[in-house]
């Protein structure tokens, strides 16, 4: 590779780490977690819900700048949904588009390829929390 390819190599890359870091990283925390329940041992969504929307969806896309309409920025943004309808269907998780794309069963799936997947701890805090009624608690 001659000089000035390994040159645009190199800023490729350093553009696209800067570019990581401008939009908050390369995405969610894959440690495991600790499910925050409520007094009544439903899954809280201001303990364990929205740190993980937060950090897997709401640090790159779905913010103030709503990518698909969707924001994560509170628990009203998260019920209202987005471009696409309803994203949560209280009490039925397979329902609920969040799941369907976080699980990649159907479209659109998220988080896109180049960031980390949810892990299945992440996935079942979710769906548990939505079978149980979606409640802002």
């Amino acid at each position: 590779m001659n000089k000035h390819k390994w040159a645009m190599v190199v800023l490729f890359a350093v553009g696209f780490v800067l570019l990581l870091a401008a939009c908050g990283g390369a995405g969610g925390s894959t440690d495991p977690i600790t499910v925050v329940k409520t007094d009544a041992g439903k899954v809280s969504f201001e303990g364990t819900v929205h740190p993980i929307l937060l950090d897997h969806c709401g640090k790159r896309c779905h913010n103030e700048d709503a990518e698909g309409g969707f924001q994560v920025l509170s628990y009203e943004t998260v019920m209202k949904g987005g471009n696409r309808g309803d994203t949560i269907v209280a009490g039925d998780p397979e329902a609920s588009q969040l799941i369907g794309s976080v699980t990649k069963t159907s479209p659109p799936h998220m988080p896109p390829r180049i960031f980390p997947a949810l892990t299945e701890d992440r996935i079942e805090a979710l769906r548990s929390w939505i079978a149980e009624g979606a409640e802002q608690n």
